[in-house]
């Protein structure tokens, strides 16, 4: 490695130069992502990480004319990146008591259950209305869009939209009422 140290010029990477970014990377990248890799034993995650060590040295790269000690420098940065990543993945992992809450009761469990019947049903109610009908309805309420961006849209009048989305609201309010009422036996 210290034959590979005396080829890196270091004030020509402070500059830019992407052939000795080159350089460092191909002579470092194998051993930084083997010291990440002892740490978490995750090959992709491994991989992520070391490339973002050198992210990191690119962005950084003015500074490395100043760097006595290259080997200690890319460590450094590496186990910088490291607890930062562990510390993001303890966080994901743990769980505070003050957030654990009890079972749903029955009660919940059930509303849950009609909630999602309601609108499994909501959806192939939808998918039922015709096409113009439903093209219009998806456009103002899953994308949306204002009548009028849907009038120039299909090149059909803003009447026309607001024909299309009464009927729609008209139908699907029958649907749902006729579902709450069975959901209600």
């Amino acid at each position: 490695m210290k034959n590979v140290l005396n080829h890196i010029n270091l004030i020509a990477l402070s500059k830019g130069s992407e052939k000795e970014f080159d350089l460092l990377f191909m002579s470092y990248y194998p051993k930084v992502k083997a010291f990440i890799r002892s740490m978490i034993w995750e090959e992709e995650e491994s991989e992520d990480l070391a490339q973002e060590t050198f992210i990191h040295l690119w962005k950084s790269r003015e500074t490395l004319g100043e760097v006595r000690n290259l080997n200690a420098y890319i460590y450094q940065i590496t186990k910088h990146i490291l607890y930062t990543y562990l510390e993001k993945r303890k966080r994901l992992f743990t769980v505070g008591l003050d957030e654990v809450s009890a079972p749903p009761s029955v009660d919940e469990v059930e509303d849950i259950v009609y909630s999602h019947e309601l609108k499994s049903l909501l959806e192939k109610a939808i998918e039922g209305l015709p096409s113009q009908c439903r093209t219009v309805f998806c456009m103002s309420r899953q994308q949306g869009l204002s009548n009028e961006e849907i009038s120039h849209r299909l090149g059909i009048s803003k009447r026309t939209v607001e024909t299309h989305i009464s009927n729609a609201l008209a139908i699907l309010r029958k649907v749902t009422s006729t579902l709450m009422c069975l959901l209600m036996i």
